[in-house]
């Protein structure tokens, strides 16, 4: 079964980021720059992860997670965030989210946490 990842992101840089060293180690990627693009890849793509930015220009992140959660619990969700703070985190958990992590270089962290939720 392929593994598909959905990036809801609006950074474009950190888009194209993504989706390269995602599909390297061999992940379908969709990436969206808005909570109501995201939503509609969601819908038509169904991936088995989600890597969500909290600040979008159309929504914020943890609301979209509570929503997505509140209609497909199945789907693993990573708050993406460029913020380390404890409330962040604390918000993320109380959304849905599956994982917390913050935007690094290092993409090992992010990988490390995707494959976690897969297995």
């Amino acid at each position: 079964m392929e593994k598909k990842v959905l990036v809801i992101e609006d950074e474009l840089d950190i888009q194209k980021i993504l989706k390269a060293n995602l599909e390297a180690v061999g992940y379908k990627t969709f990436v969206a720059s808005t909570a109501k693009e995201g939503l509609e890849i969601l819908k038509q793509e169904n991936p088995c992860v989600i890597i969500l930015d909290v600040m979008l220009p159309d929504e914020n992140g943890f609301d979209v997670c509570r929503k997505i959660k509140n209609d497909n619990d199945e789907v693993k969700i990573i708050i993406y965030t460029g913020k380390l703070e404890a409330v962040d985190a604390r918000r993320a958990r109380e959304s849905g989210a599956d994982d917390f992590t913050v935007k690094t270089v290092d993409f090992k962290y992010l990988l490390e946490s995707i494959e976690k939720l897969t297995l």
